[in-house]
């Protein structure tokens, strides 16, 4: 518009343009330097460093003091203020204080023993304990932080990626708090590479956290004056390996991978090399296992008591030892507030952990494919013309199911390649207890039923505890069946 009708018009560049409006509206980016690959940002204690301590690439253009990259950081707390500019958006920011406990059931985060504990907590600010505990006022608002890194352009295991920072409001109702509206980007930290310390990344959101915990003045357009907004992060999401770096543990290929308890891992030690390591309730050789019913949780103080051992040893090689033994090597990000529990405030990813590692797994064992594995004295492997038939059936069986219910799905016996977590689910909930019932092998079949079970239990809207008492069994079973 600007070049082709230039002798007509005067309008601004896109820079102008986007510049007036962040003044308008009160929301102006910041800019940080980061490392060229994104390891880390330098804010905080890299502030001053010349190059990345991670890969050691230099922080500016040579002979420049120009930056090699930038990481733009948008500002969360005008963007909190704006719920109270104008009624409607007021009337649903109120969700959480208005709705009624359910008492029996637990259908939102607010029926969880996290929030019911942070509302009877004091306020910890860098250390410093406030006056008022979390979510005395009505108006308080309730997040969490979502991390997850997504392939650009399309591309396979080992393309660049990138790394959003998005809020998920919980004082939304829950039919449209997930809706793209209503998530809150804050930033998308660069690439080519995941960050190496993510925590550095999060510095700025840390800031704001820590301001809106001691409360911002905010103007409510209900009562025409202004009030101290609190706002607070009571959960941190994100698929493993973001939680692993957030975190700050050594994660699903160390020796203590689990981020909710300290049960060990084993490695294989056939001399194959490979540096993987399971955990096996029951190891190979061992008389005694791990009781699934008893595993040694995690405690959330024991991020500070080994980050301590960790920092008092000397020599470098003895605290990574620690670290490999503990599976914790320092403190996580988001440190200033005291509103997130480390060891029980990572939920985590159904969609990851399940419909795209789980499900596809037994795709694999039941296909042959799974690590070299053969399927033993049970006889699971499908032969290769009976999986042919899932396929083919596969396709004609979602061919005139609306698209609201799932997209169309490929031939999973030829391409898995358009399988995402929503084709996974619904082919293994909907589609597998039909097609394998009389072509798995009966012992199998069951142990798969019931899984799916399991799982539609965990996607129900609301659960009694009995339901979760019970859920917690059921997957006990099951997976002491699959080491079977």
């Amino acid at each position: 518009m600007r070049y082709a009708f230039r002798h007509r018009m005067d309008i601004s560049s896109l820079y102008v343009i986007a510049h007036k409006l962040a003044i308008m509206s009160g929301i102006v980016p910041e800019w940080y330097e980061c490392c060229v690959n994104s390891c880390v940002a330098y804010i905080g204690e890299l502030q001053d460093i010349e190059s990345c301590p991670e890969c050691s690439e230099p922080r500016w253009i040579i002979n420049t003091t120009k930056p090699r990259r930038l990481f733009c950081y948008v500002p969360l707390i005008p963007r909190l203020q704006k719920y109270f500019a104008k009624p409607k958006s007021r009337t649903e920011i109120l969700y959480r204080s208005d709705r009624q406990p359910q008492g029996a059931s637990i259908s939102d985060v607010f029926d969880s023993e996290h929030y019911k504990n942070l509302c009877q907590t004091k306020v910890v600010v860098d250390g410093q304990e406030l006056s008022h505990c979390f979510f005395s006022d009505k108006r308080d608002i309730a997040f969490s932080t979502c991390l997850d890194s997504y392939l650009l352009y399309k591309r396979r295991r080992g393309g660049p990626s990138a790394t959003p920072i998005v809020l998920q409001i919980y004082n939304l109702k829950p039919e449209i708090r997930t809706h793209l509206t209503r998530l809150i980007c804050l930033g998308v930290i660069p690439g080519p590479k995941t960050p190496k310390r993510l925590s550095t990344f999060l510095i700025p959101l840390d800031m704001e956290c820590a301001l809106l915990a001691k409360g911002v003045d905010t103007y409510d357009c209900i009562h025409h004056k202004y009030f101290p907004l609190h706002a607070y992060n009571i959960f941190q999401q994100g698929d493993i390996n973001a939680i692993e770096k957030f975190l700050n543990i050594k994660g699903h290929n160390g020796f203590s991978p689990c981020r909710s308890c300290e049960i060990k891992a084993v490695n294989d030690a056939r001399g194959s090399g490979d540096k993987t390591y399971y955990v096996p309730l029951m190891h190979p050789g061992a008389s005694k296992g791990w009781d699934p019913c008893d595993l040694p949780n995690r405690q959330h103080k024991d991020w500070t008591t080994i980050t301590a051992n960790i920092q008092q040893t000397i020599k470098k090689k003895d605290q990574k030892a620690l670290a490999f033994h503990y599976g914790i090597k320092g403190m996580p990000g988001l440190t200033l507030v005291n509103s997130l529990n480390y060891a029980r405030g990572m939920p985590w990813d159904f969609m990851h952990l399940l419909f795209e590692n789980v499900v596809k797994n037994l795709v694999h064992l039941w296909t042959g494919r799974f690590k070299g594995l053969d399927d033993g004295v049970y006889d699971y492997i499908f032969p290769e013309h009976i999986w042919e038939e899932i396929g083919a059936e596969t396709v004609a069986a979602v061919r005139n199911i609306p698209a609201a219910f799932v997209r169309a799905l490929g031939n999973i016996a030829k391409d898995q390649s358009n399988f995402t977590a929503e084709g996974w689910a619904f082919w293994f909930l909907y589609l597998a207890p039909i097609l394998l019932k009389t072509r798995l092998n009966d012992r199998c079949y069951k142990h798969m039923v019931h899984l799916v079970e399991i799982m539609k239990t965990c996607i129900q809207f609301s659960l009694t505890h009995d339901e979760i008492d019970e859920l917690e069994n059921d997957i006990i079973s099951w997976v002491q069946e699959y080491e079977k």
